[in-house]
């Protein structure tokens, strides 16, 4: 198994009502994985043009009110620090940036090397759900790093069950070590689920030949393992069921699962559906597609 370490966090923040939670699971990788962390606030129009997202309709100057805009933001950027330090992270810096949110924080993760993003989302639905490309979707379907998205749903921090989906595609080695990665340093039990589009004996054969492989990489990464081969034309209801059963607190889940059913193609990618319907976090690892890293299917063990 490749060797992967979390040196840096990124955490967008937008005071947002999912803000404490992703403070929260942030703090608690930041200790288990003796991380930093880097907080970064985008401002998503020039300053002063935004006043009433901030305090209301503004009656100062907008030279003045500039200065006190960026003054209360720093001021809310030092609370968070001082709350992430005072709760044992040993390194907590801020950002603040002016632009189009995600492409910010695809721009930071990029410049500070960033090993994950944690950030909050808050679900939609009906219509919204269609039309509205969020930026933590831009973010999950962009960024070269894992996210990972914590919802305002969600009622705990860490994590005991990680429920790893995959399908019948290739899958970058990688997306399956960062999933070994964390359950190593939550020390949670790492549950493989293989979906299977087609009900014969051989695409059944190859996906439980795949699920065997990865509870090798497990097994010599001390992380214990459950497996089931499951055959489900919709994904995403499949991974919610299975999510259920295990009583998983995290999804880890490439962010280009195919979509293979015409619902599924309809109303959006598996990754966008996940996201914005769980209960629970949901890790998104992006596959590095290149000769140099190696997919599932490729990998060979011996002895």
């Amino acid at each position: 198994m490749a060797s992967i370490k979390i040196r840096k966090i990124l955490v967008p923040v937008d005071f947002s009502g999912t803000g404490e939670k992703v403070l929260k699971q942030s703090a608690l990788m930041a200790k288990v994985a003796k991380a930093e962390i880097i907080l970064l606030h985008v401002l998503d129009s020039p300053l002063g043009n935004k006043s009433g997202d901030y305090f209301g309709k503004s009656i100062l100057p907008q030279e003045k009110y500039q200065k006190e805009l960026i003054t209360w933001l720093k001021g809310q950027m030092e609370d968070m620090k001082k709350q992430l330090l005072d709760s044992g992270v040993a390194k907590v810096e801020y950002v603040l940036e002016k632009g189009t949110p995600y492409k910010m924080i695809l721009s930071v993760a990029k410049k500070i090397k960033a090993d994950i993003i944690i950030m909050g989302t808050h679900g939609t639905g009906g219509v919204r759900e269609f039309v509205v490309g969020s930026n933590t979707f831009r973010v999950v379907s962009e960024a070269t790093c894992p996210v990972l998205s914590v919802q305002k749903r969600t009622t705990k921090g860490g994590f005991k069950e990680i429920l790893l989906p995959f399908c019948d595609q290739p899958h970058s080695r990688e997306s399956v070590d960062f999933a070994l990665c964390l359950a190593q340093l939550y020390r949670a039990t790492l549950n493989i689920v293989g979906i299977s589009y087609e009900s014969t004996a051989s695409a059944l054969k190859k996906l439980n030949i795949e699920a065997q492989q990865i509870e090798h990489a497990a097994k010599k990464a001390g992380v214990s393992t459950t497996k089931e081969i499951i055959k489900g034309n919709f994904v995403t209801k499949v991974i919610f069921e299975q999510a259920v059963k295990r009583k998983a607190d995290l999804i880890a889940i490439t962010s280009n699962l195919d979509r293979q059913s015409i619902s599924e193609y309809i109303i959006g990618p598996v990754i966008h559906q996940v996201v914005n319907h769980s209960y629970i976090p949901v890790l998104s690892i992006h596959p590095v597609f290149n000769p140099n890293v190696e997919s599932v299917s490729s990998w060979r063990f011996w002895g």
